[in-house]
């Protein structure tokens, strides 16, 4: 009888070309033929600490300067088309693919919609947003907390720009909208857990990790924080927002269970808090699960979150909230590399951004002109129902713990964060999407198609790669001859048609919809 081999020997052995294929899906914007390639040579973990040791590409506020849209042309908000551009550029193009990703999977935590932003030039506030992201996504947890609550942008959001202290003559408290969701939604939730995520229970009742007392207490902190220097140019949205202590709280400020004593200055009151909330032990299970959730699988096993937790408290130096360690431990887990496929807990469903993205990487779509030209995809009749940094609240497109009411998934207890902006209308919609691109590209963003065209006359064949880009070895052979033997039904003379049929077919699909 043969034994079955560990989960590390299996880790260590080389990858198929559809295992390679589903990891880049998890690690990247999508699979590349070139990086499929390079995964099966050298495996898992060589590509990705390859990836882990790059540095941050051109940043998006560079790009916007270099295409000269810091003019008065677009000051003003509703005037935010190149923003759409760039995201999809380094989505599409980046060679910085994981850090990209992260910063990605992080604009969905830590959410700044450009519509909300109410200082001049806002598409450069949403571009440097995202830069900071990026510069913090392989970074400490700390350090990112601190620059996300330094942003413009992000006070603007949350309404903590030009924040001022309470005033016992008018009644006037400190603005608590930041102070409620940086715990809620940036660092612990509403929830006291265990480290493998579950909620923890105290005579058979969850606990609350704050309470509005909390909320007050901390958000005394976040008084006197506003724009650096004038609005002349768009360099003051890379800047962090500047304190002007007059206007800061300089009364005691208590907050899950840490005093700030009366009379500190704001930016010690501010490294204070970062401190508290960030050694929260929620931080490691809240957040690791999300990011397991936005880049692996909706429902991950409790011991999956427990071992990722286990290196945001501890990367095996010492040090707490290092984000690439924790990301490395997301990716290379065993339950990534090696899940049961055909379990209905396993996956996600693949976010109409990531659909888009997937496309122009397999196929090697690229901007003809430069210009990356990208509209909003909002739209859910006729688009994609999701679009970069355009979430309309803090709550992002979709919360991570949603349930489909009256569902399967919800009588098996399970949550689908990603069905929450999918109904009968955005279906319909990213198909008519699909099929415009997939045909055609859009506007500058072109593909040839050329390996592809040049399996077009063995339908099968032609498939097979098609689903191999798309997605890897999660597919069915009886779903991949089906589609094959629709595909031979076009003529062989046409054989542009038949590989836009295959790619119509295959990213139509509940096998590839739903991310193995």
């Amino acid at each position: 009888m043969t034994a079955t081999p560990s989960a590390a020997a299996q880790q260590s052995a080389s990858p198929t070309p559809g295992q390679a294929s589903r990891f880049l899906a998890q690690a990247s914007f999508g699979p590349t033929p070139a990086d499929i390639d390079a995964v099966v040579r050298g495996g898992y973990a060589a590509w990705l600490d390859a990836q882990l040791a790059m540095p941050p590409s051109q940043t998006h506020f560079d790009w916007l300067l270099q295409k000269n849209r810091n003019t008065e042309a677009f000051k003003g908000n509703g005037i935010n088309a190149p923003l759409e551009s760039t995201l999809w550029r380094k989505f599409i193009s980046a060679p910085d693919q994981v850090r990209t990703r992260v910063a990605f999977s992080l604009s969905e935590i830590f959410v700044v919609g450009v519509s909300s932003i109410t200082a001049s030039w806002p598409l450069f506030g949403a571009a440097g947003f995202m830069d900071l992201l990026a510069k913090h996504a392989l970074g400490n947890y700390q350090d990112l907390l601190t620059a996300v609550t330094q942003n413009l942008s992000m006070g603007c959001m949350l309404t903590y720009r030009g924040n001022r202290k309470e005033d016992p003559k008018t009644g006037r408290h400190p603005d608590e909208n930041y102070a409620r969701e940086v715990m809620q939604l940036f660092s612990i939730g509403l929830l006291v857990l265990e480290q493998d995520g579950t909620v923890k229970m105290v005579n058979g009742a969850p606990v609350e990790t704050y309470t509005n007392a909390d909320v007050q207490g901390l958000a005394k902190v976040f008084t006197g924080w506003d724009i650096n220097g004038p609005e002349t140019n768009v360099e003051f949205h890379r800047r962090p927002m500047a304190l002007n202590n007059a206007l800061h709280s300089m009364a005691e400020k208590r907050f899950l269970g840490a005093v700030i004593p009366p009379g500190t200055d704001g930016h010690l009151s501010l490294k204070r808090a970062m401190e508290v909330i960030s050694a929260h032990p929620n931080v490691g299970p809240f957040i690791g699960m999300q990011l397991i959730q936005r880049m692996v699988t909706s429902n991950p096993s409790p011991a999956y979150v427990g071992r990722v937790s286990a290196v945001f408290n501890d990367d095996g130096t010492g040090q707490r909230g290092n984000l690439k360690a924790v990301v490395r431990a997301i990716l290379l887990d065993p339950e990534a590399r090696q899940p049961d496929l055909s379990s209905p807990h396993w996956g996600k469903v693949r976010e109409p951004i990531l659909r888009f993205s997937g496309w122009a990487r397999a196929f090697g779509a690229t901007s003809t002109n430069g210009e990356w030209a990208m509209p909003d995809t909002t739209d859910n009749t006729i688009r994609l129902a999701q679009s970069p940094m355009r979430s309309a609240t803090v709550f992002n497109f979709f919360r991570p713990r949603y349930v489909p009411p009256v569902t399967e998934l919800a009588r098996r207890h399970l949550v689908a964060p990603e069905l929450q902006i999918t109904d009968e209308t955005s279906i319909a919609g990213y198909l008519n999407f699909l099929a415009i691109y997939a045909d055609r590209g859009w506007e500058d963003l072109q593909t040839g198609y050329t390996p592809e065209i040049a399996l077009a006359k063995d339908p099968e064949a032609l498939v097979a790669r098609v689903v191999l880009l798309l997605a890897g070895d999660a597919f069915s052979a009886r779903t991949a001859a089906s589609i094959a033997k629709a595909v031979a039904t076009l003529p062989p003379d046409r054989p542009r048609d038949r590989v836009r049929a295959a790619i119509m077919l295959v990213a139509a699909t509940p096998e590839y919809l739903v991310q193995k």
